[in-house]
């Protein structure tokens, strides 16, 4: 595949991922109860979406020709990967937080953007 086919199904991914969040985070705004049915749906959509951006990017890296060791800006986005897949789990815990949660997620999705764009360090 070409880079510009990971780049759209790196793309794909997060349009995803945030799906998912803007979902369970929305849910949890409005206290609904065990909605059985939303509730798998946002987890499946998430989990695709985290295994389409993990598999997306690093064959990115690949056709692109960053090796390992990866330069910083790669270890935060990886690190940010991270937080967005663990932030469904913690917005179903603390629902009380929902609309901090909001908020801080568009901005971790902008700064990974900015790190793919710019590559500082």
């Amino acid at each position: 595949m070409s880079a510009l086919t990971y780049k759209i199904l790196h793309l794909l991914g997060v349009l995803l991922a945030f799906t998912a969040l803007g979902g369970a985070t929305l849910r949890a705004l409005a206290g609904t109860g065990e909605d059985a049915a939303g509730r798998k749906l946002a987890g499946i959509t998430h989990g695709v979406a985290l295994l389409l951006i993990l598999i997306s990017g690093f064959g990115m890296l690949a056709k692109l020709g960053y090796d390992f060791p990866f330069p910083l800006w790669v270890w935060l986005k990886i690190v940010i990967w991270l937080l967005i897949g663990a932030s469904v789990a913690v917005i179903r815990r603390l629902p009380a937080q929902a609309t901090t949660f909001w908020f801080a997620l568009p901005v971790l999705g902008a700064t990974a953007a900015y790190l793919a764009i710019y590559k500082p360090f």
